[in-house]
């Protein structure tokens, strides 16, 4: 046998991908035997199946990732991932990345341009475009804020305010409730509960391994779970009790249970008086929401409300109503009060900054890099969508925007230049033919991996990003989601070489700027960035890299915050604020008092329902549909059946695997249905995740359908969000 060397072997096997066969001097039994005695090599990084961020391990052998597995001390996966996060690691090697920069000749036509074509041609139409219209006319889209320290710096030097986040199809009910009662933002102490309410929450669905571990463990020691929620999701599955809320009624639900509190007194008033401003006021305005009122809104019977009161606050501070994330705070237009009153759910048994109850995560100080100051920064205007503004959504935080109007600010002339990066709003934003109008803008730039639907149809350039096992990024502070007492650093690393022609955000950003003559705006890399943001921490790059996450003792203790014997938080009055004082600036109500919801089902019309939508344990949105392996999980499983209520179905003379016309106001489709008890029965529930349109996503491409082909574009008022389950559909069988 030829004796053969790592190089020789390398060699060897890139010319077996290339040309598919083996050299006639190296026998497949040889090529297999040297490829099983390359060593491995073991490297830390984060996932980018979803916005847990998990810890993982790459295991690298011959330059691929041959597999990856949960970080151990990483505090969302603590040894362990999900589906999506193996599936998102196969994605690496899809045929359908987008291997260099692209820029559109045609429609459905690209052809490919160098780096500095690409840069040349956008940093010039960008700069012709700020010069005209001003540097208010730009606008940047972004799945979350990663990159929002380098777009900021670009944005300052042309004077536009127009950095948003995808963050308003998701939570903005959520953040804006906390940040305005509180100023910060608590956790679930799952692990040490005794009773815990997951309410239109689904940590088994939108995936927290290290989440449910904690949360399997309470049970084990003996807390009870109770999940709310018109369908039997899957942390029902472990639940002591699941209760088939209807729709659009938690608000109800929560303000009976209120009532029950104060009424009974079973509030901690030692709690209440020390650390919660505007409590008269509530219980005055609360008076008339009894059980009796709720039981027919919510379809939930009055004695079953005052019992789950009862034992809630029977288990207090031991017990919570789990904050939750996207499940209720982006679907009503009482989202935001319904948020509101989750807050104050918690603040009635006292469980703020209690072990079992609320507590924070833990969190560090970063430094930063002395970068030099920009000369002759323009002043900026008001944010084109109107977050934060005066008479349009003043009560919206502009940290966050309004991103599913971005075709209507086009569409006005508002948004000359749009950049859109890890983000896909023509498919997870709602009604994707009103969202393709993004188009019209003079510039569209996509910075993603592949050819989703917003690249294909709206882009004018397509500048392929490093895949996130081939980037090195900014190091992350672990938090969010579970609470933990040790504070956390993770660093997402490159685990191989970049497979193809692509680049960081950075570079992107540095070339961009550099062609509209904006020299040296980006004096640094990403290395040095890194180091200065572990400067204050102690530690080494080095270290840091080995470990991949790096915990330091604790600095989480319990205990309400306090500052010179007087409660502490970042509101006006340091306590937890029962009104929120910039509703009521704003001419409405900062007590949460019953919004009913925008439509409603026709009760008298059997083919009526409210269309609702959810998670799946193996899919992330519309970001993990084009990998083959996922999707294959979902052939198994019937994944893409939309679920009908039973009785409901059997009056319309539908059975599982029948095919149904869905129809809403703005569309009208097909999909096979699945029949079950398991849903509430004004209620149709679909998927978040299916139905993409890009042709060159060819695994995606025409699987099944999505809850935004229905949803015309709506704003929440108070908190910007899409209201994405205030849509009625009418449901009848294929034929009938």
């Amino acid at each position: 046998m030829t004796n053969l060397s790592r190089r020789t072997f390398l060699k060897a096997s890139a010319t077996v991908v290339a040309a598919g066969s083996v050299p006639a001097y190296f026998g497949f039994s040889e090529f297999k035997k040297a490829a099983t005695e390359e060593s491995v090599k073991k490297v830390p990084t984060f996932c980018h199946g979803c916005t847990s961020y998990c810890g993982i391990i790459a295991h690298v052998k011959n330059d691929r990732v041959w597999k990856v597995e949960g970080h151990p001390i990483h505090l969302k996966s603590s040894g362990r991932i999900c589906a999506r996060g193996h599936g998102m690691a196969a994605y690496l090697y899809s045929k359908d990345r987008v291997t260099g920069p692209m820029k559109r000749v045609g429609e459905g036509k690209f052809e490919p341009i160098s780096w500095n074509q690409a840069f040349k041609e956008i940093g010039e139409k960008l700069e012709s475009i700020v010069k005209q219209y001003t540097g208010n006319s730009v606008l940047w889209l972004e799945h979350g804020t990663h990159r929002k320290s380098y777009v900021d710096r670009l944005f300052d030097t042309i004077g536009s305010p127009n950095f948003t986040t995808q963050y308003s199809t998701c939570f903005n009910a959520k953040t804006n409730a906390w940040l305005q009662m509180t100023g910060t933002s608590l956790n679930g102490d799952h692990k040490n509960a005794k009773y815990m309410i997951f309410e239109g929450r689904n940590f088994a669905g939108g995936i927290i391994p290290n989440g449910m571990n904690h949360i399997t463990q309470a049970k084990e020691k003996g807390a009870k779970l109770i999940v709310i929620d018109p369908r039997f999701s899957e942390i029902a599955k472990i639940a002591d009790e699941w209760i088939p809320i209807r729709p659009g009624t938690d608000l109800a639900f929560r303000l009976s249970m209120a009532n029950v509190l104060i009424s009974e007194n079973l509030y901690n008033k030692t709690f209440v008086q020390q650390f919660v401003d505007g409590f008269s006021e509530f219980k005055r305005m609360n008076k008339e929401y009894t059980p009796e009122w709720a039981e027919p809104i919510t379809g939930i019977k009055a004695d079953k409300i005052r019992e789950i009161a009862r034992d809630y606050a029977k288990y207090a501070p031991q017990a919570f109503i789990e904050p939750g994330w996207h499940g209720l705070h982006s679907h009503y237009v009482n989202s935001t009060q319904t948020a509101q009153m989750g807050i104050i759910l918690n603040a009635l048994v006292g469980n703020f900054y209690e072990k079992g109850g609320l507590m924070p995560s833990a969190s560090l100080q970063l430094g930063h890099l002395d970068l030099p100051a920009i000369e002759n920064m323009p002043e900026k205007g008001a944010r084109i969508d109107g977050a934060g503004v005066t008479g349009k959504y003043r009560t919206v935080e502009p940290s966050r925007g309004i991103a599913h109007i971005t075709p209507q600010l086009v569409q006005q002339g508002l948004a000359k230049a749009v950049f859109i990066c890890n983000y896909n709003p023509l498919r997870t934003a709602p009604d994707p033919e009103e969202q393709k109008k993004i188009k019209d803008a003079e510039l569209v730039v996509s910075i993603n991996i592949d050819w989703n639907e917003t690249s294909y149809y709206a882009a004018d350039y397509i500048l392929p990003e490093h895949y996130y096992l081939e980037r090195l990024e900014h190091p992350q502070a672990v938090s969010g989601h579970i609470s933990h007492d040790n504070p956390q650093l993770a660093l997402r690393q490159p685990v191989i070489k970049p497979m193809y022609d692509t680049k960081n955000t950075l570079d992107m950003l540095k070339g961009i700027a550099d062609a509209m003559g904006h020299k040296d705006l980006y004096p640094f890399t990403i290395e040095q960035e890194v180091e200065a943001a572990i400067a204050p921490l102690g530690i080494t790059f080095e270290q840091l890299k080995k470990a991949g996450t790096l915990e330091f003792p604790a600095t989480v203790k319990p205990g309400f915050p306090m500052k010179k014997g007087k409660p502490a938080l970042p509101t006006l009055t340091g306590k937890i604020q029962f009104s929120a004082d910039l509703f009521k600036i704003d001419g409405k109500l900062g007590i949460p008092v019953w919004v009913p919801p925008l439509v409603e089902p026709d009760p008298k019309n059997d083919h009526e329902f409210r269309l609702i939508h959810g998670k799946q344990p193996w899919h992330s949105h519309a970001m993990t549909t084009n990998i083959e392996q996922l999707m294959k999980l979902s052939e198994k499983y019937q994944g893409t059946f939309m679920w009908l209520n039973a009785s409901r179905a059997k009056k319309l003379g539908i059975k599982t695997g029948d095919t149904v016309t869905v129809k809403s106001k703005i569309a009208q489709k097909k999909v096979q249905v699945k029949i079950t008890e398991l849903l509430h029965p004004e209620a149709a529930w679909l998927p978040s995740t299916y139905g993409g349109f890009s042709p060159k996503n060819r695994t995606a491409n025409g699987v099944g359908v999505n809850f935004n082909d229905f949803i015309p574009i709506m704003v929440d008022p108070l908190s910007g969000s899409t209201m994405a389950q205030e849509v009625v559909v009418t449901v009848a069988k294929e034929g009938n």
